[in-house]
């Protein structure tokens, strides 16, 4: 059936070859894939359509998730002036399926030969398989092509203005894509000074990203190839980096310090660029090696560094050497990740600032540790001022530091302040576009207001510009598992344990995700690998209660909380509720939820979306619930800018 080029209906024009629609003059930003849809029920909006219909059509009949095309029929709704309650442009018929019921108009002098588009996806470099239909663009015309995209543009220019900041993966692909690796040591003490190897390394990459014609891996990603610097291992784990960039730190008992850096051309097996360079540990000068370094690569990539850049190369951390190695012995004890070693990192931090009150990195670097600790560790009430306290001083220092924006966007996603996290993150990225953790807090931002779209658009970014960071390889699994995309989530999470083998939370999470597809021995299997490389940590303990839950075990769920509760640390009482949701005990259930509010949990920003609480979607005290995180119905239109 052929289908009109202009198509009429109330207030509205829609061009389904130029894939725009205006409304009483005024142009509107549609999403393709609901753009699609309203065209489908336009098309046969003289009969009822079916989802399955939907799915087969419109999703070539992948298994999308019910969430999914309700979420599509809500957008659909909202950008036509419609809701579920009014229903005047799209009915649902109630056990059967959705009517577009609006008086269309047709254009007789504009039939388009062309059929309402099924899409094909694109490769995201993430593993997604039926949601990746969120992403999927028109294969059949090349001018279907350039609408899409423009649509693309025009939506994220609309809605999410910061977003025009962001780059097209072919952008990314044309600048040299680099690792640093952990600069190695030639020293006698090696213990002593690995923290100081670590720092240059830090350092370099911090000066290297300050150059827009390079992408070159975040420190988070770069230091998992600590322990294994081999080619082969490198080109598995990132098979897109062309170079690498490796360097020897020497440093004699007289304190002479001798780096000699080396930059590789993994594609071709040679050698780009070496140098030899000396200076000494108790003069500041020592800075200059780094900027001299990530100018010299530069240089031999061929890449222009802009006259704002180069300003920025030269910038010193701080002029205190005392502050920054006990900065130095901080980022150490970060790295370890326990609740001991970010307490100490913590009090490294603050002994540096003590030393330099205009240390920006520390004041990140504080904030950045009880942020880590508000996440896994301690109640987020009781953090998230200390978050804010030591993000306000960075910003007094520098009040255009996007990593400080960004660390707190990230923990005001978590405690659910959502119209602070929606300005910190948006100030954020237009700062920095290409700031991973900035993505992820928007992953999260619209994994609680349930918008897909946002989700996997988010994630991708995350994925591109931090492709091994384990806390977005953690929270990324969630924010798809908890807004229903169940089997996004376990894709995702099996190619997370890929790359990190060894983390305890992913194994966990994957758990979870793979007890909701109904693979419960794959489930059981992950969540007793979490408790054994987590050490019996509360969390991993009520993961595996839930898979066994879910597999029908229930009289090993009462064990698993108790030793739960015995756990010294900070014990989620979010995820303890969903154990007794799994026992049917809503009573507890709902006590321990009100707990969770009271002690603002992260978890808490998933309750709108969580499929594990189906079973208390329909009791009043959900709803209030619902209200006092701010994602009732009503709060969630705001949100959804």
């Amino acid at each position: 059936m052929d289908i009109p080029r202009i198509l009429k209906f109330n207030d509205s024009v829609l061009d389904t070859a130029n894939f725009t629609l205006v409304i009483n003059g005024q142009p509107k930003a549609v999403e393709p894939r609901v753009f699609d849809l309203i065209v489908y029920l336009i098309k046969h909006r003289h009969k009822v359509i079916t989802r399955q219909q939907l799915f087969d059509d419109l999703w070539e009949g992948r298994s999308v998730s019910d969430a999914t095309l309700s979420n599509h029929i809500k957008m659909a709704r909202a950008v036509l002036g419609d809701d579920g309650e009014q229903q005047s442009v799209i009915k649902t018929i109630r056990s059967r399926g959705y009517q577009f019921i609006a008086h269309v108009e047709e254009d007789p002098g504009s039939k388009d030969r062309r059929r309402v588009t099924k899409e094909k996806k694109p490769d995201h470099g993430v593993s997604f398989t039926h949601q990746e239909s969120q992403y999927q663009i028109s294969k059949k015309l090349a001018g279907v092509l350039i609408g899409l995209v423009v649509l693309s543009f025009i939506y994220w220019l609309s809605s999410h203005s910061s977003d025009s900041n962001l780059e097209t993966s072919k952008e990314l692909a044309n600048r040299p894509y680099i690792l640093v690796v952990p600069f190695g040591l030639s020293v006698d003490d090696t213990e002593k000074w690995a923290p100081f190897a670590d720092q240059i390394t830090r350092e370099v990459i911090r000066k290297l990203r300050k150059i827009s014609g390079l992408r070159v891996i975040p420190a988070s990603s770069a230091f998992t190839f600590k322990q294994n610097k081999n080619a082969t291992f490198i080109r598995q784990q990132l098979p897109n980096v062309r170079y690498i960039l490796d360097a020897v730190v020497n440093i004699s008992s007289k304190g002479n310090i001798r780096i000699i850096p080396q930059l590789e051309d993994i594609q071709t097996g040679k050698l780009v660029w070496d140098y030899d360079y000396r200076s000494r540990i108790d003069d500041s000068n020592f800075f200059k090696i780094q900027s001299d370094i990530a100018e010299s690569v530069s240089k031999a990539l061929k890449i222009v560094i802009q006259e704002e850049e180069r300003s920025a190369l030269g910038k010193l951390p701080t002029s205190n050497l005392v502050a920054y190695e006990l900065f130095v012995k901080g980022k150490q004890q970060f790295d370890i990740l326990t609740q001991e070693s970010l307490y100490r990192a913590i009090d490294l931090f603050s002994e540096a600032i003590a030393l330099d009150t205009k240390f920006e990195a520390a004041y990140i670097a504080k904030a950045d540790s009880y942020r880590m600790l508000m996440s896994y560790y301690e109640k987020p009430v009781d953090t998230l001022p200390l978050v804010i306290d030591a993000v306000v001083e960075a910003l007094k220092i520098n009040p255009d530091s996007s990593e400080a924006r960004s660390s707190l966007g990230l923990a005001y996603v978590f405690a659910w302040r959502w119209e602070d996290a929606w300005n910190m993150l948006n100030e954020a990225r237009e700062r920095n576009p290409d700031l991973a953790l900035t993505e992820l807090g928007f992953a999260l931002y619209y994994s609680g207001i349930g918008d897909i779209e946002g989700i996997y658009r988010s994630l991708e970014r995350a994925s591109q510009l931090d492709p091994l960071n384990v806390e977005i390889a953690d929270w990324g699994h969630w924010s798809l598992a908890m807004a229903g995309e169940i089997e996004a989530a376990v894709n995702w999470s099996k190619k997370q344990l890929r790359l990190h083998p060894k983390v305890g939370v992913i194994y966990s999470g994957a758990s979870i995700s793979a007890a909701l597809s109904g693979n419960n021995d794959r489930a059981i299997r992950l969540g007793k690998q979490g408790v054994v490389l987590d050490r019996g940590s509360s969390f991993s303990l009520l993961a595996l209660a839930q898979v066994y839950g879910y597999a029908g075990k229930l009289e090993q769920l009462r064990p698993l909380l108790k030793k739960a509760r015995l756990y010294p640390g900070y014990v989620c009482p979010y995820e303890t509720a969903i154990v007794y949701v799994i026992l049917d005990e809503k009573d507890t259930a709902f006590k321990l939820l009100n707990k969770a509010i009271d002690y603002r949990s992260n978890c808490l920003v998933f309750i709108r979306n969580d499929p594990r609480l189906s079973p208390l979607k329909n009791d009043p005290r959900f709803v209030s619930l619902l209200t006092r995180v701010g994602v009732d119905d009503e709060a969630v239109g705001i949100y959804s800018h």
